[in-house]
């Protein structure tokens, strides 16, 4: 026999047994199965780690802030530096050749007030680099200038959220809000910033960039101007040229914020970084699942083996009469080992199918992300086979060494 027709007789003696195929293919379809929604939980999972920092500026960004100065014995340094400021960011922005947007940042809660509604709501002091380094588009009107920081002017740009506090559905655009008893000109309004990571907003579900949506955005110069004289920044983020850029853009950075405040009261974190412990936190959940999958494979490869083995003993004399008329024992090997390989083949597409229904029902019914990557059902498919190529191998060499005479007078 050649490789097909031992395939289409493996083929054949599943279509004859039924049973005993369903039993065999049991353990390879749940197998298969698992490993299918077991990679495109773990697809799913990266891309949507990678979704939830772009949407956050991409892995271009770092972000600085003040290390915290709460112990009680400080150098002289650390008392004399100024910390985090404005005139910071505007060095960066001069000095450093790597960087391309600068985003300083001061935060108030304020009273504002329109008409008779009035509500303490969050301030954002920044610049015209803001929406390239988080990812915020304008909905209607403009952003903050260059000019504006400039001039000190009372413009403002409303997140979606507190416009609808405020203005309901009406426009508001060219309409004056006070800030703390001061005019501000609203000029702009930003497109509704949204994330889930359940999967799209449904129940139990919450929009975790919800924060964006919740700021009124006005000039930085304005807002030390006007409410807090000190140019001092809750935080400051950067976005380097490139993706390669980055940690050199770290090394500049660094390098002139210890010569500005002559010591190093500051940290550093880089959105890669992010992305890389996040990966780490999932790693105890991708082993659970590749153990859960690899139990199911090799439960099945033991039920193939014990099969096989059973379906040899009854073939004894069909054996026993195919090396009397010529057949090595390597025909023989090759013969079972190829049939233990068309179960697996069949378990696997079939595993394919549940395994596809088992992704959509994890992503539709518990909102977990998945994603099913080209390569998935081929990993799969190609591990069904392999369990079939190591459990079919010990049956297989049994039916090989039988002997012809005595199998042909087995009973």
């Amino acid at each position: 026999m050649n490789l097909f027709e031992s395939f289409s007789a493996g083929v054949q003696d599943m279509a004859a047994n039924r049973a005993r195929a369903v039993i065999t293919t049991v353990g390879i379809v749940l197998g298969v199965a698992s490993v299918v929604t077991v990679l495109s939980l773990m697809h799913g999972g990266q891309a949507q780690t990678v979704a939830f920092f772009e949407e956050l500026g991409g892995l271009r960004e770092l972000r600085i802030t003040d290390s915290r100065s709460d112990r009680v014995v400080m150098t002289a340094a650390e008392r004399a530096s100024e910390r985090l400021t404005y005139r910071d960011a505007q060095a960066i922005l001069e000095e450093c050749p790597s960087v391309l947007t600068v985003d300083p940042e001061i935060v108030r809660y304020l009273q504002v007030t329109w008409g008779d509604r009035t509500f303490r709501m969050k301030v954002l002091g920044t610049n015209a680099h803001y929406p390239y380094a988080d990812d915020m588009p304008v909905a209607t009107g403009r952003f903050i200038t260059d000019i504006d920081c400039e001039t000190h002017a009372n413009v403002v740009v409303m997140g979606p959220t507190y416009r609808e506090d405020l203005f309901g559905a009406a426009d508001p655009i060219g309409k004056k809000i006070s800030i703390e008893g001061i005019p501000f000109t609203v000029v702009g309004l930003m497109e509704k910033k949204e994330f889930y990571f359940r999967g799209g907003g449904g129940p139990g579900d919450r929009n975790v960039l919800e924060w964006f949506n919740r700021s009124h955005y006005i000039p930085i110069t304005t807002m030390i101007k006007r409410f807090t004289v000190s140019d001092r920044l809750g935080g400051l983020e950067i976005a380097a040229r490139t993706v390669e850029d980055v940690p050199r853009l770290e090394r500049e950075v660094r390098t002139l914020l210890r010569r500005r405040h002559g010591v190093e009261d500051f940290e550093i974190d880089s959105k890669r970084e992010g992305v890389e412990q996040q990966a780490q936190q999932q790693q105890f959940f991708n082993i659970v699942f590749w153990a859960v999958a690899f139990v199911s494979l090799f439960v099945g490869g033991v039920v193939i083996a014990n099969i096989m083995l059973s379906s040899i003993t009854e073939r004894v004399r069909e054996i026993g009469v195919r090396k009397a008329l010529g057949a090595s024992a390597r025909d023989v090997f090759v013969h079972f080992l190829v049939e233990a390989v068309a179960v697996t083949s069949v378990g696997g597409a079939v595993g394919l199918v549940v395994g596809f229904g088992m992704t959509a029902a994890v992503d539709k019914l518990l909102g977990m992300p998945t994603a099913l990557a080209p390569s998935i059902p081929l990993i799969a498919f190609l591990t069904s086979l392999a369990v079939g190529l190591v459990f079919g191998v010990f049956p297989a060499l049994r039916a090989a060494r039988l002997d012809p005479v005595e199998a042909l007078r087995y009973e």
